[in-house]
Parts: C-alpha cells; structure tokens; sequence
C-alpha cells in the first residue's frame, strides 16, 4: 500500500479506527477490572457500555442517538422482525430441549424456583437493565457505528462480539446460550428496523418466557 493510499485509508475509516479503539477499550476495561459484586459488575456495565459510549456519541462524533438505534422508527418492520426472530429464537431453544437435554443443564438459582415474587423482581430489574445496557452497547453503538461500511455484515460481527465477551467474562455453561442464541437474532432485528429497542423488548420477552418454562417444568 502507498503512502498516499495509506492516508486515503485512514481518512475514509477515520472514525471507524478510533470507534474501535474505544469500544476495545471498554471491552478490555470490563473484562480485566477487578470487582467483588454483582454492584460493582452493574457500575462497570453501566459507566463503559452505556455513559461512555454516550458521552463519546454526543461529544466526540457529535451524533444524535437516534442514529445509534436510540429510537421507535419504523414500527411495523420492528415489530414484524421482532416477532419472526423470537419465533426462530423459539425454535432454536426447541431444538436444544429436544435434543441436547437443555432444560437440564439451564440452571436457575433456587431461591428464584422458589419464590414467584423474586423472580419477577430478578427478571424485570436485575436482568432487564442489564440487558439494555448491553443492547445499547453491542445491537446500538457498535453495530449502527460499522453498519455503513459493512451492511448486514455488522449484525453478524456484533453477535460474534457479544459471544466472545461472554465466554471470556462467564464459564462455558448453557446458561449462555440463550444470550447468544439472541445477540444473532436481535441483530437482525435492529439492522432491519434501524432501533435496536425492538430487539431489546424481544429479548426481554423471550428470557421471562423461558426462564419461567423452565421454573414450571421442575414444579
């Protein structure tokens, strides 16, 4: 490559070169910072996937968040994608329970088996901030970031992202699988309806449904 090639480049990627060096910098910073609970998990997740990659949005590239998939655009297509891929995210989970034994291997903590009450709570506060969080983070900001320069490519990259942040911050289980399972499917949606909201209500959703499922197949 040229030198004049070389800065042709740079100049047509600039901002895609330095958006990946802050999103691989909030990947490393969560993956190595030391933290002793699920709080301080919580405030890592919430300063490097979701102020930072707003104050970086609006003061740096100096975008609206909309862009980002900050928004309820496009109803009908969200809604219309939302409910195919939950469907084929359904299927998938089918398959596993009919032949990989996943109801089995999916453990949930007792006290949440036990007590309808906490479960809800786990699920509608714990699970569903956290899960919008990484929504923003993966299906908004990193996708709609590379989503011009490599189409439909970028819902693939982002799932594949997201799966190898989860192995390395999680052990191997099939507790995994449904977040990976919806990192693909929920990147199709956002990449279709531009807003990755829909993806976010879909995923949320889908997790309640199964985790109670599975709590009423063990009563």
């Amino acid at each position: 490559m040229t030198q004049e090639k070389a800065k042709q480049f740079i100049s047509a990627w600039k901002t895609e070169l330095i958006s990946s060096v802050v999103i691989l910098a909030c990947l490393l910073l969560i993956i190595f910072f030391p933290t002793q609970d699920i709080s301080q998990k919580f405030s890592l997740n919430l300063f490097f996937f979701f102020l930072l990659p707003i104050l970086y949005i609006k003061l740096i590239l100096k975008k609206d968040l909309r862009n980002f998939g900050f928004n309820l655009q496009n109803t009908k297509i969200g809604i219309i994608w939302a409910i195919g891929m939950f469907f084929v995210s359904a299927l998938i989970i089918f398959i596993l329970i009919h032949f990989f034994d996943f109801e089995n291997k999916y453990l949930l903590p007792a006290y949440l088996a036990q007590n309808f009450g906490i479960f809800l709570l786990y699920e509608l506060i714990l699970v569903n901030i956290l899960l919008f969080i990484q929504e923003f983070f993966f299906k908004g900001f990193i996708l709609f970031l590379f989503s011009e320069k490599f189409g439909f490519a970028v819902a693939i990259i982002q799932a594949l992202i997201f799966t190898f942040f989860l192995l390395f911050t999680n052990d191997l289980t099939w507790k995994l699988a449904p977040l990976i399972i919806l990192s693909f499917t929920g990147g199709v949606v956002t990449y279709k309806s531009r807003s990755f909201l829909y993806s976010y209500l879909m995923s949320l959703f889908f997790l309640i449904i199964l985790d109670t499922y599975i709590i009423y197949l063990f009563k």
